[in-house]
């Protein structure tokens, strides 16, 4: 009897269960971190891309509300903005039922308005929709991907018991679990956790392949690693899996002949992955439909390719330059991206596993040419085993990525997680082969990291409950009252730390610039209730000018001396001061340039990143260590009085 690939995934997972008592344990730990906490920030976003994602669903409704359900306002809705891939289809299907209860009350006016008020800035974007809208669509699309890194970590487990045993699922899942890397990434709607679960299940298909030589298994894993490069293009990584898998599989094969040419796994491979690649792109496929059978058909049809070509231009223009937020080399970034996902002590452990395994992976490949020479006798199988394949996937990626991100001016955490699966692979690998050596040894090392890595990721962990900004939020909510006002400088809603509802004076593109200086000196004229300071357009301004490259393009002639203003009691310098605020509240971390400190200088701010567990999400002030600091100032006189 032939079982669908669901029936036969669903009943690994139950034999897995029952089979080993701790892997429940492991699942169900890897649930409760990314789920901890998991609506912070809401109804805000925790990145602007986390905002992007998600409100994509909801532009086309837009659309759709201002022209009626017509293909060309779908398609108008599909390619507004930023166009993205298959979290169209994920995110959207989640918030098809707030989409609907909007509809269905009346209410759809809301999404047309959601339109219209990017046109004015990000403040007007956020509250153009009802708080509760948010909390229904962002927090159903964390979910999704809490899903996603739970999958993730049992496929991690998967592989590592198929290559070599259940000890070494075990350690590898429980280190992926605790990766965080992995727990700060679920905290967001994004496309990295979800493309992180098709890779490594196109890895684990390509184990199979490499074992069965199943047509079936390879062009599976083709469709799903189209599909993981619509999510995210770097993987693109998968290719090399299963062009890897394939040389394997003619190694092991009875006839090499026949596994050697298979035109149809390696033209229908490709073949199927492109095709799944643009269909995942609903952008593409609606922009493919001609909007009407009058003017030039092919011409429109055109429109679904270009819209791919748009985001492969745009992947690849935006990180030749730093964009002027920091220059650093690709070498800097790289070990400041795995240091701050891993944790140095993993990061050290993953150093260590990969060297073992070139040199494992090297001593094979030698034994191998000698059987083939001759050396060896003929009872000893040339073939490669299934470790071996995996090992060099594990490298192939790593290796390959490395080389990719060499090349770009910048690059973050999230552009790293890919490899860091791969790498814990084969650390747990290599626990295994030093427990053979040298056993009670090898498993107190292997204790402690486990240990540094879950102290590492639970102060991180724990953090989500004491953002500096959600903590401004709750008390600004506590102390004002239903018409208050508040003022922030911050340039995207998503970096302040306001109420949504509230009256919001914040600076426009017309107070952009130095006309932003005259602006700021005439909040008595505004008189908001409270202002609340940000690090990123408030407290950097008073960062001296070798802090860097962000503090320097943000900063304009009599910034710092509004702020310094605003918070001193006297020496007043502007001409409207002195002004009727005093500081009410702070929170967070207290950045170390306003108590005299000197920034972190490049190679500290490079090691710090895998001591203390932060969101270093470059250019999106995610951080939970200064970024999130913030000052909440309450007016105490009449405007215009001087006290």
């Amino acid at each position: 009897m032939r079982f669908s690939p669901l029936h036969r995934a669903r009943k690994q997972v139950r034999d897995d269960l029952e089979a080993d008592p701790y892997l429940k344990y492991i699942l169900l730990l890897s649930a409760v971190l990314s789920l901890f906490w998991i609506w912070h920030r809401l109804p805000n976003f925790a990145t602007r891309d986390e905002r992007w994602r998600v409100v994509d669903s909801m532009e086309i409704a837009g659309f759709v509300v201002n022209d009626g359900l017509t293909v060309e306002a779908l398609q108008d809705g599909s390619t507004y903005w930023r166009v993205f891939g298959p979290t169209l289809y994920l995110y959207g299907l989640v918030a098809l039922p707030a989409i609907a209860i909007v509809v269905l009350t009346g209410e759809a006016s809301v999404f047309s308005d959601l339109l219209s008020a990017i046109g004015t800035d990000f403040y007007a974007h956020w509250q153009a929709l009802p708080a509760w809208v948010w909390w229904a669509t962002v927090l159903p699309a964390r979910l999704v991907n809490v899903v996603f890194a739970v999958g993730s970590v049992y496929l991690l487990y998967r592989i590592g018991t198929h290559v070599r045993d259940r000890a070494t699922g075990r350690l590898a899942s429980l280190l992926l679990a605790l990766t965080w890397g992995v727990v700060v990434l679920t905290h967001e709607a994004g496309e990295d956790v979800p493309a992180l679960f098709c890779l490594l299940l196109v890895f684990y298909l390509a184990l199979r392949y490499v074992e069965t030589g199943s047509r079936r298994l390879f062009l599976t894993g083709s469709a799903i690693g189209g599909f993981a490069i619509a999510l995210k293009p770097t993987t693109g990584v998968t290719a090399i899996l299963l062009g890897i898998a394939y040389l394997f599989r003619i190694r092991r094969a009875p006839d090499t002949r026949d596994a050697l040419f298979r035109p149809e796994l390696l033209i229908g491979g490709p073949a199927v992955a492109i095709v799944v690649m643009y269909l995942s792109y609903p952008s593409a496929v609606l922009n493919t439909l001609p909007s009407s059978l009058s003017g030039d058909i092919l011409a429109s049809m055109w429109d679904g390719p270009e819209v791919l070509i748009d985001r492969i231009d745009r992947l690849a223009g935006e990180k030749t330059s730093s964009h002027g937020w920091l220059s650093r080399p690709a070498w800097w970034w790289y070990v400041r991206g795995t240091a701050n996902g891993l944790g140095w002590p993993l990061t050290l452990a993953a150093v260590g596993g990969i060297a073992a395994s070139i040199v494992v992976l090297a001593r094979r490949a030698g034994a191998t040419l000698r059987s083939e020479s001759g050396v060896l006798s003929d009872s000893q199988d040339p073939a490669p085993s299934i470790e071996t394949a995996a090992i060099a996937f594990a490298l192939s990626v790593i290796a390959v990525m490395t080389a990719v991100y060499s090349t770009w001016a910048y690059f973050r955490t999230h552009h790293l997680l890919p490899m860091f699966p791969m790498a814990i692979l084969l650390i747990a690998l290599a626990f295994q082969w030093l427990d053979v050596e040298y056993g009670q040894a090898a498993r107190v090392l292997a204790v402690l990291l486990i240990v540094s890595t879950a102290i590492y990721t639970g102060i991180g962990t724990l953090g989500y409950a004491s953002q500096p900004r959600d903590e401004a939020v709750g008390w600004l909510q506590a102390h004002g009252g239903a018409d208050a006002t508040v003022e922030t400088y911050a340039e995207d809603s998503q970096e302040a730390a306001v109420p949504h509802g509230w009256t919001i004076y914040r600076p426009t593109a017309e107070t952009g610039g130095y006309a932003r200086v005259a602006w700021l000196q005439d909040v008595e004229q505004r008189c908001p209730d409270y202002i609340a300071l940000n690090y990123q357009r408030a407290m950097l301004w008073l960062a001296p000018d070798n802090h860097s490259q962000l503090s320097e393009r943000w900063t304009y002639d009599g910034d710092a001396a509004y702020i310094h203003d605003l918070l001193a009691d006297s020496d007043y310098q502007t001409a409207n001061a002195p002004y009727p605020y005093d500081v009410a509240a702070t929170f967070g971390r207290e950045p170390p340039f306003l108590d005299g400190g000197q920034p972190y200088d490049r190679t500290w701010n490079m090691i710090r990143a895998g001591i203390y567990p932060r969101t270093i999400q470059y250019g999106d002030p995610q951080d939970l260590g200064v970024y999130g600091y913030v000052i909440v100032l309450e007016r105490t006189g009449e405007c215009g009085e001087q006290n």
